[in-house]
C-alpha cells in the first residue's frame, strides 16, 4: 500500500460488505467485474463528538480493497480523484459518492480509505479554534473484524463507508474511526449531491408498508411516503426489504418516485 505524508490515515473497514466492487489491473479468470459507488457518511450518535464542530474538513486521498485474505493483495482504483468535503454535511444517513467505478469480481476481505488531511473548526461552546483530528494508531491504520464479501460479475453496489469522530478521555485529542456497524452495501442513506436540485432525491431505506402504489419507507430515523404511480420498479417488493428510490420531493417527506430498485438481502 502507498503511504501519504505525516497525517496519512488508512481507515480500514473489514466489512459485512458488498455484493460488488471492482477495479483494474488484477483480473479474474473470466474477466468479470462489478460496479461500485463508494459513499462516505458520518455517524452522529450521542457517543461521538461531531457536535463540537462547526465544520470538519476532510480530504480522502485514496481508497482500496483487499482481494482475498492474503496480506498485501490490495486493489486501488487508478482513476480515483482526491475528494475534499465537510463531514457535517454527511451526518446521519446523509452520504456522498466519493468514487464510482469497476473492480474485479472476487472474494474481498477489507476496504480502506487514506485521509491526507482532516481539520475541525470548534464551536464556541467547545473552545473555538482549529484542531487536527487524528487516527488512533501508530501505524496510521485501523482494522475491524467483520464478515468478508464477494463481488459478483455484473453487480451494482452502493457501499456506505461510515466514520465517527470521538474525543479521547485521556488525552482530549479528537480521533476519526471507521464505524463498521453503519457501513456496508445494505445501509440506509440519503444522497447529498451538489449536482441535484433541492427537489431531486435519491435514498435507500426499508419498506415498512405497501398500500397499492403508496409505500412507507424508513431511512434511518425518518419515514417517507413514496408514490410509485409513475415509477419503474425493479425487483419484487415486500415489507422488510431494502429499496433504492429516485424521484422528486413533492412536499415534506413525500416523494414522487421515478425509479425504484428492491434489493433482496440474501
Amino acid at each position: 500500500m502507498k503511504k501519504y505524508g505525516a497525517i496519512v490515515v488508512s481507515l480500514i473497514l473489514v466489512a459485512v460488505l458488498i455484493v460488488c466492487c471492482t477495479c483494474s489491473s488484477r483480473g479474474t479468470p473470466d474477466g468479470e467485474t462489478g460496479y461500485i459507488r463508494f459513499l462516505l457518511s458520518d455517524d452522529a450518535s450521542e457517543v461521538v463528538a461531531i457536535n463540537d464542530f462547526e465544520s470538519v474538513i476532510i480530504t480522502v486521498s485514496g481508497i482500496g480493497f483487499q482481494l482475498g485474505d492474503e496480506s498485501g493483495n490490495w486493489t486501488e482504483p487508478e482513476n480515483y480523484v482526491p475528494w475534499t468535503g465537510d463531514l457535517l454535511d454527511l451526518i446521519g444517513t446523509n452520504a456522498t459518492v466519493i468514487w464510482d467505478g469497476y473492480i474485479d469480481a472476487g472474494y474481498y476481505t477489507k476496504v480502506f480509505i487514506y485521509v491526507s488531511n482532516i481539520v475541525g473548526n470548534l464551536t464556541q461552546e467547545a473552545g473555538d479554534g482549529q484542531v487536527d483530528i487524528l487516527v488512533p494508531s501508530d501505524e496510521s491504520q485501523i482494522t475491524m473484524t467483520e464478515i468478508p464479501f464477494t463481488v459478483e460479475g455484473g453487480a451494482i453496489v452502493d457501499l456506505v463507508f461510515d466514520v465517527i469522530i470521538i474525543k479521547s478521555i485521556e488525552s482530549g485529542q479528537y480521533l476519526i474511526m471507521p464505524q463498521a456497524a453503519e457501513s456496508g452495501p445494505y445501509q440506509d442513506y440519503r444522497l447529498v449531491d451538489e449536482g441535484n436540485s433541492d427537489r431531486e432525491i435519491e435514498l435507500k431505506g426499508t419498506i415498512l408498508a405497501i398500500l397499492d402504489d403508496i409505500w412507507t419507507v424508513s431511512v434511518g430515523n425518518e419515514e417517507w411516503s413514496v408514490n410509485l404511480t409513475e415509477a419503474e420498479i425493479g425487483g419484487t417488493p415486500a415489507i422488510g426489504l431494502k429499496a433504492k428510490i429516485n424521484g422528486m420531493i413533492v412536499e415534506n417527506n413525500i416523494i414522487s418516485a421515478s425509479e425504484v430498485k428492491v434489493e433482496n438481502l440474501e
